[in-house]
């Protein structure tokens, strides 16, 4: 299942429809919830309040993720919208929304209220757009909507939409990502489909049950609360910052010079950004290993005593050191929150920030790194167990020479195979869509294995007017990595040392 910027592949072009989420009679219908948000949500919402104040605009919108799926088959208007309204009636975060009011006496900053409405509540409003003939508009018009729609300080931040064609039509759908998380949307392109048919077919439809997020997040918002600095992740987090002179690690090569190289065929840029927004980040797709490929490097990384992920952050780390002779390979991992199986099917934004460091300082073999990398992972998961502004604001009190800042070299890795409908995803039904970004030093990269194959998607800052090898550096530094995993798993023999 590709995971893309939505501008990067475009879809065809056909009778374009927005349906948008309402209550009659809005926000003063619903009800007062005392459930309390979560860590990740609070901090977004307040980022995005933040940069309102200092812009007077909407913040929040390059943080949506969303879903484009196909169906072969003509749009029947009443199954869709049964489907829409099942799911939105299905997971409770859609129809809750926290809102920013009073003010909070211990520090000013304003305070939180969160309101929810029922389900069978949500109505959906069907606004014909009109037909296009050529793709090119049309992805800049769902675009556009997606980031109108989806700023997180209002509700709904979400919206669908649908391309009709005479025998086939698509279904898109974009979240703020205080919604949802990229696994999220990897069930959610399943339920939908399954959904629809149900509706279609007038049969129930076969979905296990899905816990609540906005019950997960108060659950986990008040074990934070009661959390003190003697948390095992406060020691994790701190020796690691302290490892990087006290700050989150950056990718480092994007200040080092190194011979420009040619971006692949499918890395397109960004769309254009508003004036004051500076120029949009790059972005890469591509398939780094196939299936075949893909088992070969495993079946190494198995030999060595690791697994895949283990083998994939070896393999990141090797390269990253070739290209900049750093000690020690730093960057910080989003690790799933899903530790019962009533949030496995949740939509939510079930993730904690795991910080990883490996020596490279003696430059390991592959095999030593792999048992490196395999022990990193599960001393970094401790990280992981306590949100991270709830670890920011521990280690703020007890740790004043250390700065628990933004991530800003972040890689994420997801195995979707055993995931429903993993296989017809992969195949092309549907595809996970991210909005485009605008951060100046932000490195992004995600590794997905699925059924066919090893998948990476990564976004980077934009080449700089002045020195265009640095929009070059991260699309170098993915190339090389890619060529290693190839030639590691092309190994007929295997040495753990060198």
């Amino acid at each position: 299942m590709k995971f893309v910027q939505i501008l990067e592949e475009p879809i065809a072009p056909g009778g374009l429809v927005e349906w948008t989420p309402f209550v009659p009679g809005g926000l003063g219908e619903w009800s007062t919830d005392s459930r309390p948000t979560s860590h990740n949500h609070e901090q977004h919402l307040r980022s995005a309040f933040a940069y309102r104040l200092r812009t007077r605009r909407e913040g929040g919108r390059e943080s949506w993720l969303g879903l484009a799926i196909e169906f072969d088959e003509p749009l029947s208007i009443p199954a869709l919208r049964s489907a829409l309204l099942t799911w939105i009636d299905r997971h409770e975060v859609l129809r809750s929304h926290v809102v920013l009011k009073g003010i909070r006496p211990q520090d000013g900053a304003p305070g939180l209220v969160r309101l929810t409405t029922g389900p069978g509540t949500v109505h959906l409003r069907m606004g014909k757009v009109g037909w296009y003939s050529d793709p090119a508009p049309m992805m800049d018009q769902i675009a556009g909507s997606f980031d109108r729609a989806t700023a997180p300080l209002h509700w709904p931040a979400y919206m669908f939409s649908t391309v009709a064609r005479e025998h086939s039509f698509t279904l898109l759908f974009a979240g703020d990502h205080s919604l949802l998380d990229g696994y999220s949307l990897i069930v959610a392109q399943n339920e939908l489909v399954t959904l629809y048919r149900a509706a279609r077919d007038h049969v129930t439809p076969a979905l296990p049950d899905a816990g609540s997020y906005v019950d997960f997040s108060a659950h986990e918002r008040r074990l934070a609360d009661e959390t003190g600095p003697d948390h095992p992740a406060i020691e994790a987090w701190t020796t690691f910052l302290r490892t990087g002179h006290g700050q989150m690690p950056r990718f480092a090569a994007a200040e080092r010079s190194l011979p420009p190289v040619s971006h692949p065929a499918d890395a397109t840029a960004a769309p254009e950004p508003e004036p004051e927004s500076g120029p949009p980040q790059e972005s890469l797709t591509e398939l780094l290993l196939d299936d075949e490929q893909t088992n070969r490097f495993t079946a190494v990384c198995s030999e060595a005593g690791g697994s895949l992920f283990a083998g994939v952050l070896a393999a990141m780390a090797i390269v990253y050191h070739d290209m900049t002779g750093d000690t020690e390979f730093r960057t910080v991992m989003p690790r799933h929150t899903r530790d019962s199986p009533e949030w496995l099917t949740s939509l939510g934004w079930f993730v904690g920030l795991a910080p990883v460091c490996l020596d490279m300082s003696d430059s390991p073999t592959f095999g030593q790194l792999i048992v490196r990398a395999t022990a990193e992972l599960k001393h970094g998961r401790v990280g992981s167990t306590l949100p991270y502004l709830r670890v920011a604001e521990l280690i703020g009190g007890a740790h004043p020479d250390v700065v628990a800042g933004e991530p800003r070299f972040a890689l994420s890795f997801i195995d979707t195979r055993y995931a429903p409908g993993a296989a017809d995803a992969d195949a092309g039904r549907a595809r996970v869509l991210r909005s485009h970004s605008y951060a100046p030093e932000e490195v992004f990269i995600w590794i997905n294995r699925t059924p066919g194959g090893l998948r990476v998607s990564a976004r980077y800052p934009a080449a700089d007017a002045t020195d265009p090898s640095t929009g070059d550096l991260v699309g170098t530094f993915i190339h090389r990595f890619a060529d290693l995993l190839r030639s590691t798993g092309d190994r007929s023999t295997f040495a753990t040392d060198g």
